[in-house]
């Protein structure tokens, strides 16, 4: 074979070779980041550490080696795999910045991975400039009305409430609601979250009144969304019960709990009979 055949015959296998990685690797992660929106977790991180081992022939420069890892931060940090999904997300937000600058839609999304972390670590002083410098970015590349600004702020309302720097929380939850309320209404079963952590704000700061007409339309919202005899709508009875308890209305609080407790038992029978 001459030279000119041999040297097109290894460029050949090289192609090959990449393409086919790309392809595990793009199988691996839509699989992968399925699973995770649809709750298996499990399933999720195996799935993406298969995505994660095909990136060994990308460049680290590349956008899918970071997209990937990012994605692998998410699974562990929502199986509690604190330890294993930090020097991911870290290396990812630095990979990130190092290739876009610090004021880009991914950075964003590495800023908010690493944040969350963070909050899942118990560290809110370190989670919330973090958070900040992420809503800094969505609100100049999306606006200050979209729905991740929503979300960030739910989660810096978080942080702050964990910090007892109720002020400030309670504005960004506010925020938070005032933009939910403009979404379409197949989508504002979103906004459910967000009262009830506004309520349950009110609820630490001894404002039982102020909380309630909040529960009362996030429990509306969650019955409405996923029936009234869905798992979703038990935060809001819990809250309506402690409420309830508060403003020493008791055999209501009673009722609540009761509600609340009767869903939990029908979920935990249908589980257990793999239904």
């Amino acid at each position: 074979m001459r030279m000119a055949q041999l040297v097109g015959a290894a460029v050949l296998g090289l192609t090959t070779t990449l393409l086919g990685g790309e392809v595990e690797w793009k199988a691996a992660h839509e699989t992968g980041w399925k699973a995770y929106q649809e709750g298996r977790l499990e399933a999720a991180e195996k799935s993406l550490s298969e995505a994660a081992k095909q990136l060994r022939s990308f460049d680290p420069a590349e956008s899918r080696v970071a997209l990937t890892l990012d994605h692998l931060a998410w699974a562990y940090i929502s199986r509690g795999k604190l330890d294993e999904a930090e020097p991911i997300a870290k290396w990812t937000l630095s990979a990130r910045e190092k290739r876009l600058g610090t004021e880009h839609h991914e950075v964003a999304e590495s800023l908010n991975t690493l944040a969350c972390l963070r909050d899942a670590q118990g560290r809110p002083t370190e989670a919330e400039p973090l958070y900040r410098r992420c809503l800094a970015i969505e609100e100049k590349m999306k606006g200050k009305d979209h729905p991740n600004v929503a979300a960030l702020l739910d989660n810096l309302a978080t942080v702050c409430h964990a910090q007892r720097k109720d002020v400030e929380a309670e504005s960004a939850y506010l925020r938070a609601v005032a933009i939910r309320e403009k979404a379409p209404e197949v989508e504002r079963s979103s906004l459910a979250p967000t009262l009830h952590n506004l309520a349950t704000l009110y609820l630490d700061r001894g404002e039982p009144t102020k909380a309630e007409p909040l529960l009362r339309r996030s429990l509306e919202i969650r019955e409405r969304a996923f029936g009234a005899k869905h798992t979703e709508v038990v935060a809001s009875l819990e809250g309506l019960a402690k409420v309830a308890q508060a403003l020493g209305r008791h055999d209501e609080a009673r009722s609540y709990s009761d509600r609340a407790l009767a869903i939990l038992d029908e979920q935990a029978k249908a589980d257990r009979s793999g239904g």
